[in-house]
């Protein structure tokens, strides 16, 4: 048909009831490949046969959403004969017609984020130690010896001195000495010092903002749903 001429991919898929039902993803002559979305829950295959009509808006199908997904379209077709009658074209996607039921059922995937933590090493600065030379005055105690000249007067004996010349000059020289402190330095160790690392754990509090899906549905109940809270 000519129409397939309009058919890209990219262009929008509505219904009979004008309602959106996807977007084109690519085309094999017989078929029409429409990527999952909020209705169809996987990649469909529909059969150019039930387009109705195609423009610059979209694609248009002659059936509703609902029967689109009754038709076992979900699968890639085995046999692309182009058939008058859609029904039998389910026999080329499945193999065997596919059978309408009263209640369709449409999974919508609901999720929410979670923290997920992880720990790494980082640099924290570092620990500076410094030597540096003090000078300060010590004082120590030696103790010295030194000769000291004591002269004591002896009372005389009496004795009656030989005749003769017996006065003298002159000048007696004594010698002393001392001791003297020579003062000298050496090195000792003081003691030394220990630097160790030591590893504290402690426990830090992360936050920030995570998504969550919630579903608002009109005009229905919603049962067991995690996700609204």
């Amino acid at each position: 048909m000519e129409m397939q001429q309009a058919i890209v991919p990219g262009a929008t898929v509505y219904d009979l009831n004008a309602d959106k039902v996807g977007t084109v993803v690519s085309t094999d002559g017989a078929y029409v490949v429409v990527e999952k979305g909020f209705f169809f829950p996987k990649d469909y295959y529909i059969p150019v046969d039930v387009i109705a009509d195609t423009d610059q808006s979209g694609i248009y199908l002659s059936i509703t959403k609902n029967d689109a997904l009754d038709q076992g379209w979900d699968q890639q077709p085995v046999d692309t004969t182009v058939t008058d009658n859609p029904d039998d074209y389910a026999d080329a996607y499945t193999g065997t017609t596919a059978a309408r039921t009263e209640q369709d059922t449409l999974r919508v995937p609901v999720h929410e984020e979670h923290l997920a933590a992880s720990k790494r090493v980082a640099d924290a600065g570092e620990v500076t130690i410094d030597k540096r030379i003090v000078t300060e005055q010590e004082t120590i105690e030696v103790p010295v010896t030194e000769e000291r000249v004591r002269v004591q007067w002896t009372a005389p004996t009496g004795e009656v001195t030989d005749e003769g010349e017996v006065f003298e000059e002159g000048i007696i020289e004594v010698p002393v000495s001392r001791e003297v402190v020579d003062v000298s330095k050496r090195t000792v160790q003081t003691g030394e010092l220990e630097v160790t690392k030591e590893r504290e754990q402690r426990t830090q509090k992360v936050t920030d903002s995570v998504r969550r899906e919630v579903v608002d549905v009109d005009g229905a109940t919603v049962e067991g749903e995690p996700g609204n809270r």
